[in-house]
């Protein structure tokens, strides 16, 4: 129950920031620190830092921590996935949706329906965008 508050409250603060950037109401610097504010509040390092190393290096740190792995998960695929939407060129946006992907696989099957609903849109979503790629 409380793990699931907690991704609520981040979906919540998630949900807002990207549909700025689905409506382009805010700028990738603006992005950058708001999901370095996210990042900070719920992982406690920098996205940059983050995005820098290999997601499967990520995911080692989480469970290192031992402490709110499926959470920090969660927000690490929400800010590939913002990322991707905003990259420049393809192979960016491939990278950015492969490790979202990554991410979203570590929590799912982890938590309550709500949450799942979201994490199964997103990867869907997802699945169809490299699809569409593919073709």
């Amino acid at each position: 129950m409380i793990r699931n508050d907690y991704i609520m409250q981040m979906i919540q603060q998630i949900g807002v920031l990207v549909a700025r950037i689905m409506n382009k109401d805010i700028s990738r610097e603006a992005m950058s620190d708001e999901f370095n504010g996210l990042a900070g509040q719920w992982i406690g390092l920098p996205v940059n830092i983050l995005l820098s190393l290999p997601k499967e290096h990520v995911y080692e740190l989480f469970e290192d921590s031992d402490r709110m792995v499926v959470e920090k998960s969660y927000l690490m695929a929400e800010i590939s996935h913002a990322h991707g939407v905003v990259a420049e060129s393809e192979e960016e946006k491939v990278d950015f949706f492969t490790s979202a992907m990554f991410f979203y696989r570590k929590c799912s099957g982890l938590v309550d329906e709500p949450v799942q609903k979201e994490i199964d849109e997103r990867m869907n979503e997802l699945t169809i965008a490299f699809n569409n790629k593919a073709e």
